[in-house]
């Protein structure tokens, strides 16, 4: 819709916009969106509660989850807020700097060298989504596994963690880590280690929930945040994940390379405010250290819900949280 209406005010600067995108709170769960409004708009602007954009969503992102296979996975997606999707994220700022400008009455053409990238008019900012989908996309993945990286991964700790506040829920970090990467790279070459480090990232992508976030976080090192885990459920992604890069077997000459990983994972149920985002990291951290020291591979600790907050190996796990699960 955006390119179209660009478009149009490209041959007539003059022409005075007939339409408007369709505009949400953050906070409104994909059930909630409004239908015949939704199936007219190719994007979906998100606002805070003072009415200020904050975020964008293209439809068919939207149209995929809500249309899932998977009758689990699409249930769950239906009750998130669309907040959870968006791959534009400006600050809150105090001086309210954020804001649209409104003051602006005139057509004003933004342009990227001789293309048309958006225009202002009437006091509305409108960009092209097909041109700004590229860059943010760039600027938030990792080129070799297409998976978020590790500026989009902190921030959506952030908006996760806070989430998982208000609503009361839990949130988990699972680091990933390749045992002697190092050797491949070395023995193999540069370009082994790339494809295994791309096969890497996609089991750990269909390994997690399709509303989990997964990140590269840099070299041979992975991180996905499991969001709403029931205390001990934590280990069910990690077994699935561990078996899942069990089945990677790469060709070289007369070799087969595999790969080997230590995980370390932290989930916190509740006690939001005595805490932040980065403890929760350095916990899982921690969990990794006592993986790879102790040649075990994974390791875990749950805080609040009546677990017990200290570290034990997932395949071998008898904390208080987990009776009966």
């Amino acid at each position: 819709m955006v390119d179209r209406v660009i478009n149009e005010h490209s041959q007539s600067a003059t022409r005075t916009v007939s339409e408007r995108p369709l505009v949400v709170h953050r906070e409104t769960t994909l059930a909630d969106l409004p239908a015949e409004e939704l199936s007219g708009s190719e994007y979906v602007l998100i606002s805070d509660s003072d009415e200020r954009i904050i975020g964008i969503v293209a439809r068919r992102e939207i149209d995929r989850r809500l249309y899932a296979e998977n009758p689990y996975e699409r249930n769950r997606w239906r009750s998130m807020p669309i907040g959870a999707m968006s791959k534009l994220s400006i600050p809150d700022d105090s001086d309210g700097s954020a804001s649209l400008p409104t003051s602006a009455k005139e057509f004003v053409p933004i342009r990227d060298g001789n293309s048309l990238f958006g225009f202002s008019a009437r006091g509305e900012l409108y960009l092209s989504w097909r041109r700004l989908e590229s860059l943010f996309t760039a600027a938030l993945s990792d080129p070799l596994t297409g998976l978020m990286n590790r500026l989009a991964y902190e921030r959506r700790l952030n908006e996760e963690w806070n989430r998982a506040d208000r609503q009361k829920n839990s949130i988990g970090v699972v680091v990933v880590d390749l045992d002697d990467f190092k050797k491949v790279n070395d023995t193999f070459g540069h370009a082994v280690g790339d494809e295994l480090l791309a096969k890497v990232g996609r089991k750990l992508e269909v390994s997690m929930r399709s509303y989990d976030v997964v990140a590269r976080f840099g070299g041979d090192e992975f991180v996905a945040l499991c969001l709403g885990c029931a205390p001990g459920d934590i280990r069910i992604p990690i077994t699935r994940l561990l078996s899942s890069l069990s089945e990677i077997l790469i060709p070289v000459g007369d070799e087969m390379v595999s790969v080997r990983a230590s995980i370390g994972a932290a989930v916190r149920h509740g006690d939001f405010s005595d805490n932040v985002p980065d403890d929760l990291f350095v916990a899982a951290d921690n969990c990794l250290y006592e993986a790879k020291r102790t040649k075990n591979n994974a390791w875990k600790v749950e805080f609040g819900a009546g677990c017990c907050d200290i570290p034990t190996p997932v395949l071998n796990d008898f904390c208080a949280c987990n009776a009966g699960s």
